[in-house]
């Protein structure tokens, strides 16, 4: 079992420049089993909920306001398509939390 301050600082040294491969092997040698080597080298998957949230509410906001004025939808598909991307997005993360 690998600890949470093994993990820091192999990934500190990773950032740092010491190459990857070589840290697998050093890794290997100090015994560790691979579900803790896959542990340590796990990709970040990132989360952009909050950005489409964001402007999914701006550009409704702006959307109705042009759509009471001069009757344009335009706006206002495109902040229903950005709140359709959120729900993907939050499927994608629930998608990828559980197949870990």
């Amino acid at each position: 079992m690998i600890t949470e301050e093994k993990i820091k600082a192999i990934r500190k040294k990773i950032r740092a420049g010491f190459p990857e491969g070589e840290m697998r092997e050093q890794l290997m040698k100090e015994g560790y089993s691979n579900e803790d080597i896959v542990k340590v080298f796990a990709p970040h998957y990132y989360d952009m909920r909050s950005w489409y949230m964001f402007f999914g509410i701006i550009f409704s906001l702006v959307g109705i306001w042009l759509f009471l004025n001069s009757g344009n939808l335009l706006l206002l598909v495109l902040s229903a398509l950005i709140f359709w991307q959120y729900y993907r997005e939050g499927n994608r993360l629930q998608k990828n939390k559980t197949s870990d």
